[in-house]
């Protein structure tokens, strides 16, 4: 890497694990419950994560019909609380050290608006992103070159490089703009799992464990 990169994150399972996003709404979902119906479900959260089970199909049964909580407020709360999620030391460190490089970073990402940007600013890295590009606020998901075409226009001069995840939707778009990519190497946490037998065009240059392997 050097000073003329513009580094672009995923945000989702890049940047932070996703499942700690999920168990902070699990968390937020039992909160609503406890206060409404005084009822408790808190030691189910973890079953609910390590079982890929939704908390809403373990709730809904144990909730008799007075108790009315429909899977769309079900919903309202998951999407829009503002999430308990941490970088790990791990981008700490990768972000501090590429500041102090004067290397900047923008966010592309698929989501809310409102749920994307309490995820960055619960991350506390929303005064230090140059750009965020959000799908909904865009109305184009990856792998559609649209959203990456816009850092083209604002940084026509830098050498870009994504760092994501997804190998099903992630390099594409970065690839046909000749753009470089590195994907983050699933720890077996990631919510969406990585499959490296896909075409080329879909594949990242480059597969890094950690941060701690990309070099400046």
């Amino acid at each position: 890497m050097i000073n003329n990169t513009h580094i672009v994150f995923d945000l989702d399972d890049t940047l932070y694990k996703e499942i700690d996003f999920v168990k902070s709404a699990y968390i937020y979902i039992n909160n609503f419950i406890i206060s409404k119906y005084n009822l408790d479900f808190s030691s189910h959260i973890q079953e609910c994560i390590d079982n890929k089970k939704s908390f809403f199909d373990f709730i809904k049964p144990r909730l008799n019909q007075s108790q009315n909580f429909p899977i769309e407020k079900y919903l309202e709360l998951y999407r829009f609380h503002y999430p308990d999620i941490n970088l790990s030391n791990d981008t700490i460190e990768f972000l501090d050290k590429i500041s102090k490089q004067n290397i900047d970073f923008s966010i592309i990402t698929d989501g809310r608006s409102i749920s994307q940007n309490n995820k960055i600013k619960a991350l506390g890295i929303g005064d230090l992103v140059k750009n965020i590009i959000i799908s909904e606020e865009t109305g184009f998901e990856k792998p559609h070159l649209n959203n990456f075409k816009i850092l083209n226009r604002i940084y026509p001069n830098k050498k870009l490089l994504y760092i994501a995840d997804n190998t099903s939707k992630d390099f594409l778009a970065p690839n046909t703009l000749k753009w470089n990519s590195i994907c983050l190497l699933d720890n077996g946490q990631n919510i969406h799992k990585q499959n490296f037998t896909l075409d080329k065009e879909y594949m990242p240059k480059k597969i890094v464990k950690s941060f701690k392997e990309l070099l400046l």
